[in-house]
């Protein structure tokens, strides 16, 4: 995406030795924008030059196109008039780190023409025009925006294992992994079986992902609480719970959704990330020989234990023998 309307025009003398200078542009989506903050505020792109925190020997002039007004109070349009809603935000971080957003208004005169805002900088950063009329509220509201524009997006696949504990209750533990290691998990190991799979699919890293059940299931959760659990790429993020049968007379399936947003009171529908349809494995009884199998692996690790603590304790038994064969006698004489 290329926004002409954003530039950095650097003077003769603004640089006394070559280096390479870039010029970059995130656009903020108006639709995730009145999502996060509703019509509290407004943005234009982050504008950022690169390198950063780096000072000129002449001010450069940045040129960044104006957000849309805000839908809170009067509507303006920027007719070069001073507009005490229109704030320029600024941060100086470098490398990897996080933006951390100030208010540069006040020290920084803006220049209106052809809806964009011009301004002088003397030094390499970030720099962000926000449309806010509860201007206090301004660097919050762009930290918080910010936050969900710097998520990275990841393709995961969501997983659900499952163990019918009896004929009402099961056990289900729920994968969103980025990685084919879901065959290597713990659960192959405990008798679980893979009821669901999905295909690849886009989940930001750190974000809740909340979990709702539809059909003959329903969670077994502590006054009713959603069911949720955080992704963070190449982790195993697995969230155990249990279930019952709504009706015993019927199958044992339902539906897992799983949702960006918790569920709300006003009971409004919500996109899903992924659904998958699950049907619960038959309870499986433990027989005789199953019993057997377990009391005979008891006895085999007991007689394994019991060999080697003969192994090591086998000098007790045999006679003029000691742990310490080597013992130095001390002879005192007392004169």
């Amino acid at each position: 995406t290329t926004l002409p309307r954003v530039q950095a025009a650097f003077p003769e003398g603004a640089l006394t030795k070559r280096i390479r200078v870039g010029l970059q542009a995130q656009p903020v989506q108006d639709e995730m924008v009145k999502k996060i903050l509703g019509n509290k505020a407004t943005f234009s792109p982050i504008v950022t030059v690169e390198p950063r925190r780096r000072k000129f020997h002449k001010p450069i002039t940045m040129t960044i196109p104006v957000p849309p007004p805000s839908g809170e109070g009067v509507t303006n349009g920027y007719k070069g008039d001073t507009t005490p809603s229109l704030r320029l935000l600024c941060s100086i971080t470098g490398g990897t780190s996080p933006a951390q957003w100030e208010d540069i208004t006040g020290t920084t005169p803006l220049t209106f023409v052809n809806d964009c805002v011009s301004f002088t900088t003397n030094v390499s950063a970030r720099f962000w025009l926000a449309d806010c009329h509860q201007v206090l509220e301004t660097v919050g509201l762009a930290t918080q925006l910010y936050r969900e524009l710097i998520c990275v997006p990841y393709m995961a696949k969501f997983v659900i294992f499952a163990k019918t504990n009896d004929a009402v209750e099961s056990n289900l533990r729920c994968f969103c992994m980025t990685d084919d290691k879901v065959d290597k998990t713990l659960e192959q190991q405990e008798n679980f079986e893979e009821v669901a799979r999905s295909k690849d699919i886009e989940v930001l890293e750190g974000k809740p992902i909340y979990v709702d059940c539809y059909g003959n299931l329903a969670p077994l959760t502590k006054g009713g609480q959603q069911l949720v659990f955080n992704f963070y790429a190449f982790k195993e993020n697995r969230l155990p719970f249990s279930i019952k049968i709504r009706d015993t007379s019927q199958e044992p399936c339902g539906r897992l959704s799983f949702l960006k947003e918790p569920k709300t009171t006003k009971g409004l529908p919500q996109m899903a990330v992924c659904n998958l349809n699950i049907t619960l494995p038959a309870h499986k009884k433990e027989t005789e020989s199953d019993q057997d199998d377990e009391t005979e692996k008891t006895d085999r690790r007991q007689n394994f234990v019991s060999l080697a603590l003969r192994k090591r304790y086998s000098y007790l038994t045999e006679p003029g023998m000691s742990e310490f064969p080597n013992v130095l006698r001390l002879q005192t004489n007392f004169s």
